[in-house]
């Protein structure tokens, strides 16, 4: 079996406005630590990512290194985040001000919140569980 590919294009980025909003306005999230994760389900067949990295975390240079550490842990974290039947999350990172983390850290956080927030999206029925037959 071949390995999926760990890239992080353009078209894995929230980037409008617009976007962002939609996924606020869903109101489904979950926190832990610094971060708080807003989720939207969307149609497309992978997660897309949205980070925002208030100047109170810290001067130019704490904050990208943050969002730098954040992006790869979803570039490798990617393929084993869940799925609905119908495409993929729209997820925006909220950070609160902390010292920095390993990329291992903020790899746990991730995988540790967007669990809880597919099962809330399932609970809901915003989404139905991907089966078997579904396309990952």
């Amino acid at each position: 079996m071949t390995q999926p590919r760990l890239t992080f294009r353009p078209r894995h980025r929230l980037t409008h406005a617009n976007e962002f909003k939609a996924v606020y306005d869903l109101r489904l999230k979950r926190s832990r630590g610094p971060l708080t994760i807003f989720a939207r389900p969307n149609q497309v067949p992978h997660d897309r990512l949205g980070l925002s990295v208030g100047s109170r975390v810290g001067n130019a240079v704490a904050r990208n290194g943050i969002k730098r550490k954040l992006r790869e842990a979803f570039r490798q974290l990617q393929h084993d985040l869940p799925l609905h039947a119908e495409g993929g999350y729209d997820l925006v990172i909220n950070v609160r001000p902390h010292e920095a983390y390993a990329l291992a850290g903020y790899r746990d956080l991730l995988l540790s919140l967007v669990g809880p927030i597919h099962a809330e999206a399932v609970r809901r029925g915003l989404v139905r569980e991907a089966s078997e037959g579904d396309a990952k």
